[in-house]
């Protein structure tokens, strides 16, 4: 007797939504880091699997070729892929931030470990990422991935997802966005750091004698330091208006993923 019948189309439905659970997963911000084990990654797709798979049974068509629904299992990850990566440009524009910034202020000669990604940036960035990880919390962010993960449905049904010409259009003026996030962000230290090394100049010229690097040095690390305490009201503002975008944006690239490209 068999106590767990299970069908046929929703083992294929759950093995369609996984795919696009587990591109979001693997791409968004703090679960995609290095830091989170990949069982909790996999348990964390599994589960949300599970909880939105009964939303997408009213948009579900059962495939009528076993091959067309395992070439599609791609194209769902995929599209998992663009939802998350266009949260974790934010972090990446805020990394870059900090590589300008660091540079500019001194702090471009000590590199450490980034815990939220997979590359080594300066000091100054992992503490900025380190703030925007609080504010992605704080702002909700990662609850309007979810909440996007589960609205993709409707607006692009298993199996219908298409990566068009519009779609590469469209995502390189979001990833331009962010690169101008960066700048951005970088702002008050590329001008600070202009106007302390003129200061600094200044002083060699009328003082000769007075060793330009190791006093020079200290000042723009302190200066730096200064930058930073009254930046963060700006750096959390700016992050805050760019989580609360994110819902817009997430919308837009499920309109350029969709059957009719937008």
């Amino acid at each position: 007797m068999n106590l767990f019948p299970v069908k046929t189309d929703t083992v294929l439905l759950y093995v369609w939504v996984l795919a696009r659970v587990s591109g979001l997963v693997v791409s968004m911000p703090v679960l995609s880091g290095k830091a989170v084990p990949v069982r909790i990654k996999g348990l964390i797709a599994v589960a949300l699997a599970f909880l939105i798979e009964p939303v997408v049974l009213d948009h579900f068509v059962p495939p009528r070729l076993f091959s067309a629904w395992l070439g599609s299992l791609v194209t769902e990850f995929f599209v998992g892929v663009a939802l998350g990566f266009s949260a974790y440009l934010v972090f990446a524009a805020v990394s870059f931030a900090g590589e300008l910034a660091g540079v500019q202020v001194g702090f471009g000669l000590v590199d450490v470990i980034n815990p939220l990604g997979l590359a080594e940036v300066p000091l100054l960035g992992t503490f900025q990422n380190s703030v925007a990880f609080l504010v992605f919390l704080a702002s909700g962010t990662h609850e309007a991935l979810i909440w996007a993960l589960g609205r993709s449905y409707a607006v692009v049904a298993p199996g219908e997802g298409r990566f068009r010409s519009v779609f590469y259009e469209g995502y390189l003026g979001v990833f331009a966005h962010f690169m101008v996030l960066g700048f951005t962000l970088a702002a008050p230290f590329l001008v600070g750091g202009i106007v302390l090394n003129l200061a600094m100049g200044f002083l060699s010229r009328m003082m000769p004698q007075m060793n330009l690097i190791s006093v020079g040095f200290p000042v723009l690390v302190l200066g730096g330091l200064g930058l930073l305490i009254l930046s963060l009201p700006f750096l959390g503002s700016v992050l805050e208006e760019s989580f609360f975008r994110m819902e817009d944006t997430l919308g837009g690239i499920l309109r350029l993923v969709g059957p009719h490209g937008g």
